[in-house]
């Protein structure tokens, strides 16, 4: 058995919801189905969340919410006639309306409404059972998923009919009100399901037809990566690649089932599997990711590293103000501590005015506009591994890294570069690593909820 999430890109209007109910019915399999709202029709379309979102601000603020209303239900109404689907959406709709005027809706509850009616029309197109997941999903007292309770509901729901529509995003807390489950829901309500299903793989069908191995914006037609480990697929979120939530990975990685992210407007495709199993990859490569506008600060101090828990206590200042660290190099004299720019703008005079009066640090350097590059590699059977490749490729392109740091087992290589010399490298190192690039599809890094 598989569960088959699809995001909202697929369930944006009623062309998107044949292309899933051809998919699903194409596998017998496919008995466990998780949906978002209806998404984006066009760029310049809003999704059915979003308004959602907009109707409970304008309904705190006074504001009539009653045209956003409209149109919401105007989307749900035109998908369930243009699939002629035998389904009375109004008398959901109604009841929705009706709790708005009457000012007794949360937040979650309304918002959840949007993964709740598309369910339903899914579940009528499909022939499938609709189960709601505020019957499935629950949370505990510390707002944390109560898999004993959610696997006994779950288990109990799938022997009764093994063929079922959920809504993703939502359960329920223990006062029995629905609760979101925040950024990457769906994904997330997917991941839980394969978990306590034991599912054969957990099937995440979005618009892009798997995880590039590098920006599309930087590179032209990036390859996909058609099999990742979950360690690299940590190690490529980190440093900004459009991922899964960590919350959606970590339940079908305990369990050791496999995640497929797919294409709903091209089912043939591949797509990338994402798994423990770490796959020799041809040249050492997996992908590579990476953020800019970064802050380096290098603290210097003779006999630094005689010094026992100065690092510690470095750290400490940082943690006092609030700042998170992202990357430690160090020396033996010396140790740099690199941050978000953004986060630090207004805490830098008082941080670098305590190490200096507190742990006694003789010198201090910034530099700012700075890149951080994650070259993340797999198992490999060349002699030169992945730091060696970047090295030559940096050498050759000339470029001179504030930066440069590998990890453990070689898995990835942290680089520090420029800002204005970040997509130079992103794509010096793709270009010198990957000898062809098979255009997959155009779009972003992989899936939205």
């Amino acid at each position: 058995m598989k569960i088959a999430k699809f995001g909202g890109s697929s369930m944006s209007h009623e062309t998107q919801f044949r292309k899933v109910r051809s998919i699903v019915l194409a596998d017998p399999a496919r008995k466990v189905i998780v949906v978002s709202a209806l998404g984006k029709r066009t760029a310049d379309d809003d999704k059915v969340t979003d308004l959602l979102y907009l109707i409970y601000a304008y309904l705190q603020h006074q504001v009539d919410w009653t045209p956003l209303w409209q149109r919401v239900t105007e989307r749900f109404i035109q998908v369930r006639d243009l699939l002629e689907l035998d389904f009375s959406i109004e008398e959901q709709l109604a009841e929705i309306e009706y709790q708005l005027k009457q000012k007794k809706v949360t937040l979650d509850y309304l918002v959840s409404r949007g993964e709740y009616l598309t369910a339903q029309l899914m579940a009528v197109y499909l022939d499938y059972s609709f189960a709601d997941a505020s019957q499935l999903i629950f949370f505990d007292h510390e707002g944390e998923i109560d898999f004993q309770q959610t696997s006994q509901a779950v288990q109990q729901k799938y022997q009764e009919t093994q063929a079922i529509v959920v809504p993703g995003f939502y359960g329920v807390n223990p006062a029995g009100k629905e609760k979101l489950l925040g950024r990457g829901g769906s994904d997330i309500t997917g991941s839980i399901l394969a978990n306590v299903l034991q599912a054969e793989s957990y099937e995440n069908w979005t618009d892009v037809s798997g995880i590039m191995m590098a920006d599309p914006r930087i590179i032209d037609s990036p390859k996909v990566i058609e099999e990742i480990s979950f360690r690299e697929l940590r190690e490529m979120a980190y440093m900004g690649a459009n991922v899964l939530h960590e919350s959606a990975i970590f339940p079908v990685q305990e369990a050791d089932i496999p995640i497929h992210i797919k294409n709903t407007n091209r089912p043939q495709d591949h797509g990338t599997k994402i798994s423990n199993h770490e796959v020799e990859k041809e040249n050492g490569l997996t992908g590579i990711a990476g953020r800019k506008d970064f802050l380096s600060i290098t603290l210097f101090k003779r006999h630094m590293s005689d010094e026992i828990g100065f690092i510690w206590k470095a750290m400490s200042i940082f943690a006092k103000h609030g700042i998170s660290i992202e990357h430690i190099p160090s020396g033996i004299d010396n140790i740099g501590v690199i941050v978000s720019a953004e986060a630090i703008a207004d805490k830098l005079f008082l941080i670098t005015k305590e190490l200096k009066e507190k742990l006694g640090v003789e010198e201090i350097e910034v530099i700012e506009d700075l890149a951080l590059i994650s070259v993340v590699g797999g198992p490999h059977k060349e002699l030169i591994g992945l730091s060696g490749k970047v090295l030559s490729i940096l050498n050759q392109l000339e470029i001179r890294t504030s930066v440069l740091s590998q990890g453990a087992q070689e898995l990835n290589l942290i680089i520090g570069v420029a800002n204005d010399q970040y997509e130079t490298v992103v794509k010096g190192i793709y270009e010198g690593m990957v000898k062809t690039c098979v255009a997959q599809t155009p779009n972003g890094l992989t899936s939205n909820s």
